[in-house]
C-alpha cells in the first residue's frame, strides 16, 4: 500500500501564538514574497522544489508556498512559507507549547485496518522556514538545537548550547569539540534572537541547515533577518567542522571504503548495493570512502551527504573523474538525492552556490562548479534507482568540454 502523503493527512489546524490564528484558519499566508525576492536579486518560485533542498522542505506544494532561492553572505539559501505539519494525537496537538484556534479531529485511517497502526497525522500550523547548504558539515549527524519548551522534548543525548538556555539533540555525539566550537561562535546569537518567538529551532541534517519559527514572516526587515541567521548558522557550523576536514586535490585518489563503517541512515539497501556493484563492475571503477570523500572536499556543490563514490575513466571522461551518489533523506528509507559526475574544475567558471540547471529535454540534470569540482548531477527519486548514469554520463562528457573542465 502507498503511504499517504502528508499533506492528506492534515486534520485541522492550530497556532503556536494568538497572533497567527488567522492564517493558521486560512490554512496559508495572505501575502506574497516575489517583490521582496526581486529587490534583493533572489528567485521567486512560488510553490515549487528547490532543487537540492529535500532535506529541509516538505517537498509538497500544498505544504509550502512564496519559496524563494537565491545567493546570501555566500551560500545558497531557500526562505519559504510552512503549513507546518505538527503531529497530533486524540489529545490534540503533541507537545508542551501553548496553541491557539486549535480545530483538530484525530481519526483511524484506512491503513490501520490492514496493518493495526494509525498513520501519523498533523494539524497546520503556520511557520516560516529558512535554510542553507552546508557541505562542510557533512561528517555529522543530524541534530536539532531546541529552545524554549521545545528543549523538555529533548532526548537523554541532549547537551546544553552554551549559556543560551536551548540544547543540542543528535542522533549520534558529536566529533570531540564541534559543540564547544558551536557554543563559541555566532550559533548562540541565532538561537537567542530566534528564541523570542513562540516556537524556534535550528536543525541541520544531510549537508543542509534549517531554522524554522512560527507564524507567516513578511514585514522585509525580519525576512532580511532571517536570511541573515540561516548564514550566520551555516557559517558557524562550518567554521565548527573545519578541523575535521582532510582537504585534497581534486585528482588525488582516496582511500578504499572500509576504513570507518558508514552510519546507519547512510546504508543503501541490498538490492540497490547490489546494482551499485553492477556498475562498478560494468565500468571497472574503484569505489573510495564516502566518508575519505566528504572529508576531502568540504565546499562540495553536490547537494546532500555522499553514501558511495566510484572513481575511474568513465565513458569519454577521464581517470579523475568520480560517480558520487548523494542522498538528501535516509538511505534505507528514501532515495532521495542527485548522482553527480565529479571532476577537477579546471579551468570551468564557478556557478553560483547552489548550481545552475541545464537545458535538456527530459532531464533534470544540474551543473555546479565551485570549491575546485566541477560537477553535473541527475536527480535520483525512484526506489532502488542509481539515477539516469546513461544520460549523466552522455550530457557530463559533453558539458565538461563545453565549460573548460576538460580540454574541448
Amino acid at each position: 500500500m502507498t503511504r499517504p502523503t502528508v499533506a492528506s493527512r492534515l486534520r485541522g489546524r492550530a497556532a503556536l501564538d494568538p497572533r497567527d490564528r488567522a492564517d493558521a484558519k486560512r490554512g496559508g499566508p495572505d501575502a506574497d514574497l516575489t517583490a521582496f525576492a526581486h529587490a534583493r536579486g533572489l528567485e521567486p518560485l512560488g510553490s515549487l522544489n528547490p532543487s537540492g533542498y529535500a532535506a529541509a522542505l516538505p517537498m509538497e506544494p500544498e505544504l509550502q508556498s512564496n519559496v524563494v532561492r537565491g545567493t546570501v553572505g555566500g551560500r545558497d539559501v531557500v526562505l519559504w512559507h510552512w503549513r507546518f505539519p505538527w503531529p497530533l494525537d486524540d489529545d490534540g496537538p503533541l507537545g508542551p507549547w501553548a496553541f491557539y484556534g486549535v480545530v483538530s479531529r484525530y481519526r483511524s485511517s484506512v491503513r490501520s485496518w490492514f496493518t493495526g497502526d494509525d498513520e501519523e497525522q498533523y494539524v497546520g500550523v503556520p511557520c516560516t522556514g529558512v535554510a542553507t547548504l552546508t557541505p562542510e558539515a557533512g561528517l555529522l549527524p543530524a541534530f536539532t538545537v531546541r529552545c524554549g519548551p521545545g528543549t523538555r522534548t529533548a532526548s537523554r543525548r541532549a547537551v546544553p548550547l552554551g549559556s543560551t538556555g536551548a540544547v543540542l539533540d543528535a542522533e549520534r555525539p558529536l566529533p570531540d569539540g564541534v559543540v564547544d566550537a558551536l557554543a563559541r561562535g555566532p550559533l548562540p546569537a541565532v538561537v537567542r534572537a530566534g528564541a523570542r518567538n513562540a516556537f524556534f529551532e535550528v536543525a541541520y541534517r544531510f549537508g543542509t541547515v534549517v531554522l524554522r519559527r512560527n507564524g507567516y514572516v513578511t514585514d522585509e526587515r525580519d525576512l532580511d533577518a532571517l536570511l541573515r541567521m540561516a548564514v550566520d548558522a551555516g557559517d558557524a557550523l562550518a567554521a565548527a567542522c573545519r578541523p575535521l576536514a582532510r582537504p585534497q586535490p581534486a585528482e588525488q585518489p582516496l582511500p578504499p571504503p572500509g576504513a570507518q563503517p558508514l552510519p546507519p541512515e547512510l546504508v543503501p539497501p541490498a538490492a540497490q548495493a547490489g546494482a551499485l556493484a553492477a556498475l562498478t563492475a560494468h565500468f571497472r571503477l574503484t569505489p573510495e570512502d564516502p566518508r575519505a570523500y566528504t572529508a576531502a572536499f568540504p565546499a562540495n556543490p553536490v547537494p546532500g551527504t555522499a553514501f558511495a563514490v566510484l572513481r575511474g575513466a568513465l565513458p569519454g571522461l577521464p581517470p579523475t573523474t568520480r560517480l558520487a551518489l548523494h542522498t538528501e533523506a535516509p538511505v534505507p528509507r528514501l532515495n532521495t538525492g542527485r548522482t553527480a559526475l565529479v571532476l577537477p574544475a579546471g579551468d570551468a567558471a564557478p556557478t553560483p552556490p547552489g548550481g545552475v540547471r541545464l537545458d535538456v529535454p527530459g532531464a533534470r540534470l544540474r551543473l555546479a562548479v565551485h570549491g575546485g569540482l566541477w560537477t553535473c548531477s541527475v536527480l535520483r527519486w525512484r526506489p532502488l534507482d542509481l539515477g539516469d548514469v546513461d544520460l549523466l554520463l552522455a550530457c557530463g562528457a559533453e558539458q565538461a568540454r563545453t565549460t573548460g573542465a576538460l580540454p574541448s
